[in-house]
């Protein structure tokens, strides 16, 4: 039967031959005469045999409050208030709090509150720019924002940087749009030519078929030779390919003029597409950037304000009186127990540790300008 059995949350301790045997509240020297006593009483032995039971392992007891590293800890028997203190890293100090750290976040936020700054306004002069070529405006109207902070060098530069890129835009657009209105004037000036060129070869046409016509009735009547009529007939021909030949030059030119117009418009869609996706990138960082602001403001808080509040709420005078309570489990039922350095913990019981004057669950901090912010904490429930 020699082996490690574990004590139920019922209390028990199941064993073989005698199934479970009721161990909670009983020392090892009970639990050993009870077990003999089952044995004897199962198999039929006129002698009771003994039994020898040991606790191999026990159940763990928990540390909060002002210590390093609260939390849970394997239990050794005789342990005391003193020494569970001393495995939880000893009473909280000041220091372990990392004041310094706060200090450091605090320049790390605020740094990244100027960033975020500058990078708001460089998004404000962008996105007037993009309204100004959305309403093809000459020039940019800068909003109040800017032109308040107009002497700042840094606002200076964002502002000509934007009014460059608004003129250099600008003067893309414009080329593109001259280049092709050349080609249309080009294009008008050759539709013009051709169709006075029609004009001259459809007189040419007529004289040449009235002349045909008069050589067709001297032949007919025997006053002129056929060879006559037959070169005749070719230049009415060749006036009317090339007719045609102007026409079908005439038609390709307007065809050209439509595809400059449809160039036109493309040119202005595209700047207007890009600009319209482009403000809409920025106004969406622009509401982004309010709320990395928003959140960055409230770490700023926290490490400035809250956080020492919180630090001092939590340490007090570091003169002022330890305080030991344990929490133990007595008969199923939570008892709070008032404690010194020398008591001894038992198995599953809760050791608090806090500084007289201090005695809290709770710590309120309300920032300015924003919602309240709370932080509690209730007793926890003692461990079976």
């Amino acid at each position: 039967m020699t082996g490690e059995f574990v004590v139920g949350a019922s209390g028990n301790v199941s064993l073989p031959l005698i199934g479970e045997v009721p161990a909670s509240g009983k020392s090892t020297a009970d639990l050993s005469a009870l077990i003999g006593q089952k044995l004897q009483e199962t198999i039929g032995l006129s002698n009771r045999p003994d039994a020898s039971v040991e606790v191999s392992t026990y159940r763990p007891f928990f540390i909060l409050g002002m210590v390093t590293t609260p939390g849970q800890y394997p239990y050794k028997p005789g342990l005391t208030v003193l020494q569970a203190v001393s495995t939880a890293g000893g009473v909280l100090r000041v220091t372990d709090f990392g004041l310094l750290g706060f200090q450091r976040d605090s320049l790390v936020n605020r740094g990244d509150l100027r960033t975020l700054a500058v990078e708001r306004l460089g998004l404000i002069a962008r996105e007037a720019r993009l309204d100004a070529e959305l309403q093809s405006s000459p020039t940019i109207t800068f909003p109040p924002e800017l032109t308040s902070q107009a002497s700042s060098p840094q606002v200076q530069q964002l502002m000509r940087e934007e009014q460059l890129l608004f003129d250099a835009r600008h003067q893309a657009v414009s080329s593109q749009e001259a280049a092709i209105g050349q080609t249309k004037t080009l294009l008008g000036a050759e539709v013009q030519s051709l169709k006075e060129k029609t004009v001259s070869l459809q007189r040419q046409l007529d004289l040449a078929k009235q002349e045909l016509d008069n050589v067709n009735g001297l032949v007919q009547k025997g006053l002129a030779i056929a060879s006559r009529q037959l070169q005749l007939d070719q230049n009415v021909s060749a006036f009317e390919s090339n007719r045609l030949d102007v026409e079908l030059q005439m038609l390709r030119a307007q065809q050209d003029m439509s595809k400059a117009d449809r160039d036109l418009a493309d040119v202005r869609n595209k700047a207007r597409n890009d600009t319209l996706n482009e403000i809409s990138e920025v106004r969406g960082k622009l509401a982004a950037n309010v709320e990395k602001t928003t959140t960055t403001q409230g770490l700023i808080y926290n490490s400035e304000v809250q956080a020492p509040q919180a630090v001092a709420a939590q340490i007090g005078s570091a003169s002022s009186k330890i305080l030991y309570t344990i929490v133990r489990n007595v008969g199923g039922k939570p008892e709070t127990i008032s404690a010194t350095e020398a008591d001894t913990v038992l198995p599953g019981d809760v050791v608090k540790v806090e500084r007289a004057g201090n005695t809290s669950d709770s710590v309120t901090v309300v920032p300015q300008g924003s919602l309240s912010a709370s932080a509690s904490g209730g007793t926890p429930s003692p461990s079976q």
